[in-house]
């Protein structure tokens, strides 16, 4: 017998005592709808009804939201009178809507605007249709397709790569949860040589050399792998009757080439939360063999109730390869609601 069935055929009954004992002064209405009826036929509804309410429990849901999050990232700035750039930590925020299906299916708009006085500046935007395999009791895995739209003329550098496939795959099975996704990103020759001069500029500032060379290329590409491990922490009915706080640590290794950068850093393998600013690359280098490239910590709370989710992050990144300032530290608070 399968379990579900098993278990319904325990608990109702234990139900229907209860109805029975708890209207017994009168006919309540469990009695009402053994009255005058087969009672199998009867039984057969309930545990048919009491089966689509357990599969309705555990079956994905289509639902929209609207996020919107605040944080820090890393911007290289060239100086004008030198080939010097420096390396500024700004805040930025990003807003986002999206809408996913209960078949896996979705589809995320995301805006990047960097926090700046008078400077302030909506330098970015992305578009992402995504895939979850939502089904899997053991695993979860997904795809997902960026394509991101960059302003010309930006006082600071942004990689010439504006298509970003990722892919993850995570085990359930265990408490402490292993995960492996895998970004690719991709360019045009013109994207390429409209950042062409900032690609010298910092190489040559980061290898000290009075000249480099770049071979011409009809395109360019990324790629990047990170394994990953986190735990769960949650608790229930915290502040209130049916909220949720979860607390999850996450120890990361990343590898890839990295020449050009990614857009972004990590990318979460929730629905709820597709693009994850945390941080944007800082570090490129002129070298295209994959190689070791970051070891990171992720401490992120979330805690919801309701149609409200509140999510604070809290990156710490020690980059592998010989860099000035190799120990990073970003953080971003991402709220939005469900509905």
């Amino acid at each position: 017998m399968k379990m579900k069935p098993l278990l319904t055929r325990l608990l109702l009954p234990a139900i229907l005592v209860c109805s029975q004992y708890l209207g017994s002064a009168q006919n309540t209405k469990m009695d009402s709808l053994f009255l005058n009826k087969d009672s199998t036929a009867v039984m057969d509804s309930l545990l048919k009804d009491f089966d689509r309410f357990m599969d309705s429990l555990s079956k994905p849901t289509s639902f929209f939201t609207i996020t919107a999050g605040i944080g820090t990232g890393y911007f290289s700035y060239e100086n004008k009178n030198s080939f010097v750039f420096t390396t500024a930590k700004k805040p930025l925020i990003s807003p986002s809507v999206g809408y996913y299906h209960k078949s896996g299916l979705g589809f995320a708009a995301s805006g990047f605007i960097l926090l700046n006085g008078a400077n302030t500046n909506f330098y970015q935007f992305s578009l992402n249709p995504s895939y979850d395999y939502l089904r899997g009791k053991n695993f979860s895995t997904g795809i997902s397709f960026t394509k991101y739209f960059s302003k010309d003329s930006l006082p600071f550098y942004t990689t010439p790569i504006q298509q970003e496939l990722f892919a993850y795959f995570t085990y359930k099975k265990w408490k402490l949860r292993p995960s492996l996704s895998v970004s690719y990103g991709w360019g045009s020759k013109k994207e390429y040589e409209e950042r062409q001069v900032w690609l010298w500029n910092r190489w040559l500032q980061r290898s000290q050399r009075g000249f480099i060379t770049i071979e011409s290329e009809e395109s360019v590409h990324d790629l990047a792998a990170i394994l990953s491990l986190k735990y769960n922490f949650m608790w229930f009915d915290v502040l209130k009757k049916n909220d949720g706080f979860t607390l999850t640590p996450v120890l990361m290794f990343s590898g890839g080439t990295q020449r050009f950068g990614f857009n972004t850093s990590y990318q979460s393998s929730s629905t709820v939360i597709r693009n994850n600013f945390l941080p944007s690359n800082q570090q490129i280098t002129e070298q295209t063999g994959f190689g070791a490239q970051s070891l990171s910590f992720i401490l992120r709370a979330d805690y919801s109730v309701g149609k409200l989710f509140i999510m604070p992050q809290l990156l710490m990144d020690y980059y592998l390869p010989e860099a000035d300032d190799r120990f990073t530290v970003a953080y971003s608070i991402v709220t939005g609601f469900n509905f």
